[in-house]
């Protein structure tokens, strides 16, 4: 069981959270919980720490900020002995969640599972530090955005755990935002690939690394919410689901799109261009275009990464600034679902959705998994609304096998 900052956000919640490990515990299951900081406690010690000159690489950045979990565990254990149900508050370094020396985004590489499975032998609720492990230096680390969410799915990996419950303050993953689409549905099940690629692309249920981590190590995970008491959304193995379909629509914004000159090298720069984005984990679409004059290549980047970006296309001599115009203020519509391509009628059906609108784009890439597309901030929830009513995403039949996707 793992919640999150706004389900621990204070005593009040702490003591509900409480009381769903309890119910738990008494149906007999044997249970280890993973705790976030307080709703709005990290950001206010990174705000600390970087007053006084911390930034992410530094041993000293992890040791502030990752004192919020440490609270929240303690709280909890509390909140569990008041209620009758023993519990035992651990951090990360104590389990011990043992991570390479990367501070601020640090990977797990093993947990040693001794301590929660002596708990358990003693009726003992272990509550963990999410977020947080330690290095071989003995230092304490941090596993970056989401990290509490990894930390929950590695244990479940480790313990080799039924599944991994992450409660939040929705209660499943929806074909699209409700807040954008009001009649959005919530999905009963979706493949770790789709959910993947959704949190890759705006989706804030789950954060990209704990799902990845979830699909590497086949652990089952179910969103839920903290505040009512009905099921939520299994993230599971596409083995169990349809070959094709569309399972939802969400959208990113803070884009910007880059036209690259590159003259009769377009080949060539191309790999160049792939290669150095991937070395630095940039986020990015591309789209090439080869004409007689020469090709050029339009990147789609996150905005905090322009200076970089083109800083490196000059220094590789793959183009000169002249030859680099820009386009700031965008956003990335995504379409997620299986078989876009080889499913005959989903690609033309998605070209008719691009004629159809009457506003500019500045993207357009498909995949087997995604079709995005890029346009004005101002446009991007106008276009998850389109496309979620073009596809029928409102109309999924609950009683159907088809549950998670929407057909043509």
């Amino acid at each position: 069981m793992k919640f999150g900052g706004t389900s621990v956000a204070d005593i009040g919640r702490l003591e509900h959270v409480a009381l769903k490990v309890r119910r738990q515990v008494e149906a007999g299951h044997q249970v280890a919980v993973v705790v976030s900081a307080m709703a709005g406690v990290t950001n206010q010690l990174v705000g600390y720490a970087k007053a006084l000159g911390g930034v992410e690489s530094l041993p000293e950045y992890d040791a502030v900020v990752s004192t919020g979990e440490q609270i929240t565990t303690a709280l909890l254990a509390l909140a569990l002995q008041q209620i009758g149900v023993p519990a035992q508050s651990f951090m990360g370094w104590q389990i011990p969640i043992k991570t390479d020396n990367c501070h601020g985004r640090a990977t797990i590489q093993s947990i040693e599972t001794q301590s929660l499975e002596v708990c358990w032998k003693e009726g003992i609720v272990p509550i963990v530090a999410g977020f947080q492990g330690v290095n071989s230096h003995h230092r304490i680390t941090t596993l970056g955005r989401g990290g509490s969410d990894t930390t929950a799915v590695a244990i479940a990996a480790a313990v080799k755990a039924d599944r991994c419950d992450i409660y939040t303050d929705v209660d499943g993953v929806y074909t699209a935002d409700p807040r954008i689409v009001p009649f959005a549905r919530k999905l009963d099940e979706i493949s770790y690939a789709e959910m993947l690629e959704l949190a890759a692309q705006g989706a804030k249920v789950l954060h990209p690394r704990s799902v990845g981590k979830a699909m590497m190590s086949d652990v089952p995970v179910q969103v839920l919410s903290s505040f009512e008491d009905k099921p939520g959304t299994m993230v599971t193995s596409s083995a169990q689901l349809v070959e094709v379909g569309i399972s939802g629509v969400t959208h990113s914004t803070g884009w910007l799109k880059l036209t690259v000159g590159v003259g009769d090298k377009l080949s060539t720069n191309i790999k160049k261009v792939r290669s150095l984005l991937g070395k630095a984990d940039i986020p990015h679409e591309m789209m090439v275009m080869n004409m007689i004059q020469g090709g050029h290549i339009d990147l789609f980047i996150p905005h905090g990464h322009l200076t970089w970006v083109l800083m490196v296309l000059e220094e590789h001599k793959i183009a000169s600034e002249s030859q680099i115009s820009v386009i700031s203020d965008l956003a990335k519509v995504t379409l997620v679902g299986r078989g876009l391509i080889t499913e005959n009628g989903y690609s033309q059906k998605l070209l008719q959705a691009m004629k159809n609108l009457d506003f500019s784009t500045y993207l357009a890439t498909l995949t087997t998994q995604k079709f995005s597309i890029g346009v004005h901030e101002a446009q991007a929830c106008e276009l998850v609304r389109y496309l979620h009513y073009h596809f029928n995403l409102d109309q999924i039949n609950d009683n159907s096998p088809k549950t998670m996707a929407a057909g043509l």
